[in-house]
């Protein structure tokens, strides 16, 4: 079974047909690293699907530099839903930051497939609940945890990055500096 396929699957029951249909809405794109997938002020609204590969979503500050919102790596969805349902432009950018391989559909197509047929409304709720989730739980982190506790969480809940993602960007996903997370690291390693 293609990745694709499992990862719908742990969402949705779609027959084969279903499946089918909804892949037929993803075209394939090879992205090298450090390569953009898509840049702050895009109208595309798409879902994407990281088949191989890391993904960094980031803000672009007045000041040069970047704030990472979020890390999608293998077999995770991800997709501005506030920005296509607003029609805006996504204010954040896209990167990968190894060789990538990306599914991407228009979310215009899907929201078509949802409205004729409820076992895709299904898996849309679900993949925006998924989302949403998300999205609750970082801003929560931001908002009510300190560093070490929020470096604490991403050893435990997602080791895997701190082995692909530069501490660079790891520090600006946690929101703090490269120096005070080299702090954070050094203290949490003594204890």
């Amino acid at each position: 079974m293609s990745s694709f396929a499992t990862a719908v699957a742990h969402w949705s029951d779609l027959d084969a047909d279903r499946l089918a249909t909804l892949r037929g809405l993803f075209v394939r794109r090879d992205v090298g690293a450090r390569e953009p997938v898509s840049l702050p002020g895009s109208t595309a609204h798409e879902i994407l699907f990281v088949e191989r590969g890391l993904l960094r979503f980031y803000y672009p500050g007045d000041d040069g530099r970047e704030s990472n919102k979020a890390f999608i790596v293998e077999g995770e969805f991800a997709g501005a839903l506030a920005a296509a349902h607003l029609r805006l432009p996504i204010l954040y950018g896209i990167e990968a930051l190894e060789p990538t391989v990306v599914l991407a559909a228009p979310v215009d197509a899907f929201a078509d497939l949802m409205d004729r047929d409820p076992a895709y409304d299904r898996l849309g709720r679900k993949l925006a609940e998924r989302i949403l989730a998300r999205k609750e739980l970082r801003t929560r982190s931001l908002l009510l945890q300190s560093a070490a506790e929020r470096y604490a969480d991403l050893v435990r809940e997602r080791p895997d990055l701190l082995q692909r993602v530069p501490l660079y960007h790891l520090a600006s996903y946690l929101g703090v500096t490269d120096v005070h997370l080299s702090r954070v690291r050094r203290q949490a390693a003594s204890e």
